[in-house]
């Protein structure tokens, strides 16, 4: 595997670009072009790399392993908003995290371009991580335009959906919806997204290619109010 296939494994994983990358391992995006332009990433890139993404093993990011980086998928900018919060959690009580600058979308509503942080929020339930607010009708009657949505960890890439269950889903460029989510086998270049609105179209026939799919949060709570 190539250092360019490598970082776009990261890309894809972890960020919305290499531009992006560069800033979450505070190096520039020329030093990561130079990266792939020589195939190799200097011991400071890959210190650089895991200080920033722990998860990620350190034979394959020398080239030296096939192994890919494992474990869950983090929201943008989750690790540095979740350390500013974490003397305001109570501890050793259930405590989730409010997305307070980042919205799903129901439907087909614009998504913020940034987060502005993770408010801590006391949960009747300790698998809930995250809370979001969400806009549209697409999912109406179970989520209404307004409803919070409580979520848990990231399933990852590839995990198998249960059908006629409501997940966040979060793609490569960012973007968030609540949707039910089929994947046809690994044969097929796309999950087909489903809503529970019967008068609701969804673009595309609700195909959404894997190439463009980052993770999905299982919907554990839907809420009316905090």
């Amino acid at each position: 595997m190539t250092v360019e296939e490598r970082i776009t494994v990261l890309v894809e994983r972890y960020c919305r670009n290499r531009s992006h990358l560069a800033d979450m391992i505070d190096v520039s995006p020329q030093a990561v072009n130079n990266w792939i332009y020589r195939d190799r990433i200097p011991r400071r890139g890959i210190d650089a790399i895991l200080a920033r993404f722990p998860q990620v093993d350190y034979n394959w990011l020398r080239g030296e392993s096939a192994l890919l980086p494992s474990g869950s998928l983090p929201l943008p900018n989750e690790e540095d908003d979740e350390a500013s919060n974490a003397d305001a959690i109570p501890k050793g009580k259930p405590s989730a995290l409010f997305v307070s600058g980042l919205q799903p979308s129901l439907g087909d509503v614009p998504q913020p371009d940034s987060v502005e942080g993770l408010v801590p929020l006391k949960m009747p339930r300790n698998d809930v991580k995250y809370v979001f607010q969400c806009h549209g009708d697409s999912m109406l009657p179970r989520i209404q335009d307004g409803d919070y949505v409580g979520v848990g960890e990231a399933l990852g890439r590839y995990e198998e959906f249960r059908k006629g269950h409501p997940y966040l889903v979060q793609t490569t460029d960012g973007r968030l919806m609540v949707k039910m989510v089929d994947d046809p086998g690994p044969s097929s270049p796309y999950l087909l997204l489903s809503t529970e609105n019967p008068n609701y179209q969804l673009a595309d026939g609700g195909r959404l290619a894997k190439s463009e799919f980052r993770a999905a949060y299982r919907v554990i709570m839907v809420m009316r109010d905090l």
